[in-house]
Order: structure tokens, then C-alpha cells, then sequence
């Protein structure tokens, strides 16, 4: 489990004239973590990240990106107006449109700068951009929902469209956008992806398949995957024959003649167990090994992605499976296949911890637990539960184990249906009528329980 940390400034921050401040980029140089070959994280601790999607009639939610949110996954924007890394927003704007404040002693890393506002605290920028949250958003992430829909209005089969009135930015306004692609210069055929199998922002190809490299492989030395059995499994990214370097891309010649890209002098190569975009198989499958990693993203102690016989790569925690419930949804198709059942962020959100909340469910499914200090960051939120406890969740649904797995890598609990019903008493049918109303499923109503998908 990766451990997140600061890194001390590469920039260095300043106040420009009428008490505006802004940073200036010095020459990159290693952070001490990636010195040591450990991948800085994705975004710092607190900041979350949101699939925003569009929801279609009775079919998988279509995915339209992947954007920024605060601790409660609230959109955050930032001002497309001004200079790179001007804080341009005080006094009445910032009461309206609240700075995304960042610790005392935090540090700049990858794509992420602290600047300082006239007051003297500290604001993260993505990208250059100084973030903020906005005082007139109800629920967290509408504004980000809203702007997807409208940008997709013509969308066939949606089921929910942008409605009239619905709250969108004033026009100099953004929504802060994940595109790790923006900020790294790469060769033509090799992209910055986030690769959720790999729970990180990896090198893939153009194809999107993951790309790995070899601890100890350097250019001009491909003795160290040059046999027979690297040669089946790992197969060396090609560069055409007239490529140049790009940034921290170059070009090796291998022994046979061939042409291979590597990145900061690694050789880079695509794993033949990898039969879809977004497989992540070649990790840990022979020492030495590992993905092509830029960014790291958090995970709770513990967790890791397991692949499961038969579904695919899921989330556990010491090996034992975790599963997510969400409202029944009107839903044709499968729902095991990779990115077949993918719930909207907001939906999860209103369910909360109540998809397991009374005693006899309890028996069965069992919370994960976050524990006190724990803070929300990337796709995982910290949610608080009636009691009073504090539990994970993941992509906005909350997370338990299940009783029935007895050994890691069992998944008993896989596409459980726990149906509510008008025949109970008040509080069962207040429940039923609940469900239904947030799945949309008036045919009936309950709870679906998968198996919790990176």
C-alpha cells in the first residue's frame, strides 16, 4: 500500500502586485520518493476523484470523465481567465467560490502546486489552475453532473437529461478535469492513462494496453529480457525507425536491430497476458517486474486488487473480497463483465452506509471500517454510518466483506439480490418506498450486491 507523503518544493511561491500571488516553475527535478523508485501519489490527501457519467435507459451508464473532488467529493473549479497560477479569486469571490486550501508545509509533486493566496494560506493548483469549491452547490458533484449532461444533450436513450435552470458555472468557471495526459510529453503510440486495475496512472500504448518495465533494465543492455521465455511473455514497445526522444522518452537499439522506446532510460514492454485495454495481468507474475507506474493511486491499508475466476480483477482486503450494494436500477445486460455495471456517483452517495443498516443484515455484511484518522482521497470517501462508525467507500458506494467467504479469493456474496417488500411493517415499507424512488425501479425494490470492481 503505497504511504502518501509531501515533497518539498521545487517552485517557489511569491505575491505579485496588487496582492495577487503566483508561483514560478523551476528545472523538474526527482521528488525524493521517485528517487527511490516509489511512484508519488495521484493527488494529495483530501482531494478526491469522480467518474461522472450519463445515465442511459435501462443500459451501463455511459462513462464521460473523470474529474476532481474535495474531501465530500464536491466539484471543484478553477478560473479559466488570468495567468497560470494567479490567485485571482478574494475577498467576495472567494466567500462564494471557496479556495481548496492545502496544508502548511505541503510541496509541489507531479501535476500538483501549493500557492499562496494574500492571506498567507495555502491553495493546491492542478495543473497550474488554483482550485475551489462553490458555496451554491447543494450535493456534492451536481454542478460536475450538470455540465456532463449538457455537454451530452443529444445523447440518445438518456434517462436523465440536463434539466432547465440546473446549476451550472458562470462562464469563466471550469470544471477541474483529471487529464494526467495534459501535462506529459510523450512520443506518438505511448499515452498517460489511469488504469484502474492498476490502481494508478501508468505508460500505456496506443491501444491502452499497460506497459511495464524491468527493475535493473537499462538502455543499451537488453541482456535482461533477451531469452527465450522473456521473449513469450514480454514484448518490447517498437519505435519506428525514424523516432526521436521526446521529453524522457528515448530510443534503444536492441541487439537483433530492432528499435524499443524506453522512459528515464528503461526499456518498456507490453506483457502478453494483457488480452484487453486496462489489464493490469503482468503484475507481480515474474520478479522483477512492474507496471510502468506514474502516479500511484491511495488505497485503505490492506486493500488490493485480486483477480477473481470467472469477474475479473476486484478490490480486498487481506485477500478477502469486497463487495458494494447499490438501489435496484432498471438494467438490461450483464452485470459481471468489466465495466458493465457501473452505478452513478450520486446515487451511491444518497444510499450511504443504509444498503446494510439493520441487525440481521449486519450478520452478513460486514462494514470496512475506516479507522479515526482516515481521510477521504482518490476513489475512496471515509462515509459515517448511523452508529456513529466510520466506514470506506469506493467510487461513492460504500464497502463490506461478506460472512459466507470463508478463504480469500471466495466471492460467495456475488450478485445477491436482498428484496424490500410493502407487506412489513412501517418502517420496511418507508424503507421499500425509499429504494425504489432512488433506483428508479418501481417494478420492485432492494438491494443488488457486486463484487467491488477497481
Amino acid at each position: 500500500m503505497m504511504r502518501l507523503q509531501w515533497y518539498r518544493p521545487a517552485v517557489r511561491c511569491g505575491v505579485m502586485a496588487a496582492g495577487v500571488a503566483a508561483f514560478t516553475l523551476s528545472a523538474p527535478t526527482p521528488a525524493p520518493a521517485e528517487e527511490k523508485g516509489v511512484a508519488p501519489p495521484t493527488v494529495p490527501p483530501g482531494v478526491t476523484l469522480v467518474e461522472v457519467v450519463r445515465e442511459l435507459n435501462a443500459s451501463a451508464a455511459q462513462l464521460l470523465w473523470v474529474r476532481l473532488g474535495d474531501a465530500d467529493g464536491g466539484t471543484l473549479l478553477f478560473r479559466a481567465d488570468g495567468e497560470p497560477g494567479e490567485v485571482r479569486c478574494v475577498d467576495e469571490c472567494a466567500a462564494e467560490f471557496p479556495p481548496l486550501l492545502a496544508p502548511a508545509d505541503a510541496g509541489p509533486f507531479t501535476d500538483w502546486s501549493p500557492v499562496r493566496r494574500p492571506d498567507g494560506r495555502l491553495q493546491w493548483a492542478y495543473q497550474s489552475h488554483p482550485l475551489h469549491t462553490w458555496s451554491l452547490e447543494e450535493e456534492p458533484g451536481e454542478v460536475a453532473t450538470n455540465v456532463g449532461l449538457a455537454e451530452t444533450a443529444n445523447m440518445k436513450l438518456a434517462e436523465r437529461a440536463a434539466s432547465a435552470g440546473a446549476l451550472l458555472p458562470p462562464p469563466e468557471w471550469r470544471v477541474a478535469r483529471f487529464e494526467p495526459s495534459r501535462s506529459i510529453e510523450v512520443p506518438a503510440g505511448i499515452e498517460a492513462r489511469l488504469v484502474l486495475s492498476a490502481q494508478a496512472v501508468v505508460l500505456t500504448d496506443f491501444e491502452g494496453f499497460t506497459l511495464y518495465v524491468r527493475d535493473g533494465d537499462v538502455a543499451h543492455d537488453d541482456e535482461t529480457c533477451s531469452g527465450r521465455g522473456c521473449k513469450l511473455d514480454w514484448l518490447p514497445v517498437p519505435a519506428p525507425a525514424l523516432a526521436l526522444d521526446v521529453g524522457q522518452f528515448s530510443v534503444v537499439t536492441r541487439k537483433d536491430g530492432s528499435r524499443q522506446w524506453t522512459h528515464r532510460g528503461r526499456p518498456l514492454y507490453r506483457y502478453r497476458g494483457d488480452l484487453l485495454p486496462g489489464d493490469a495481468h503482468g503484475r507481480g507474475v515474474q520478479e522483477h517486474w512492474s507496471m510502468a507506474v506514474l502516479t500511484e493511486n491511495f488505497r485503505p491499508p490492506r486493500v488490493a486488487v485480486t483477480a477473481l475466476e470467472g469477474y475479473g480483477d476486484a478490490l480486498s482486503v487481506d485477500g478477502m473480497t469486497l463487495y458494494t450494494g447499490s438501489a435496484f436500477e432498471k438494467y438490461w445486460g450483464g452485470r459481471n463483465l468489466r465495466g458493465s455495471f457501473k452505478n452513478a456517483y450520486d446515487r451511491g452517495k444518497r444510499l450511504g452506509g443504509d444498503a446494510c443498516a439493520d441487525a440481521e443484515c449486519l450478520t452478513m455484511w460486514r462494514p470496512f471500517h475506516a479507522a479515526a484518522d482516515a481521510r477521504s482521497t482518490g476513489f475512496w470517501e471515509v462515509f459515517t454510518r448511523r452508529d456513529g462508525s466510520r466506514q470506506w467507500a469506493y467510487k461513492g458506494y460504500a464497502v463490506y466483506t461478506y460472512a459466507g467467504d470463508e478463504a480469500p479469493g471466495q466471492n460467495r456474496g456475488q450478485a445477491t439480490y436482498a428484496f424490500a417488500t410493502l407487506d412489513g411493517s412501517p418502517d420496511e415499507i418507508e424503507r421499500a418506498v425509499w429504494l425504489a424512488e432512488l433506483g428508479g425501479a418501481y417494478g420492485g425494490a432492494g438491494v443488488y450486491w457486486n463484487v467491488a470492481k477497481p
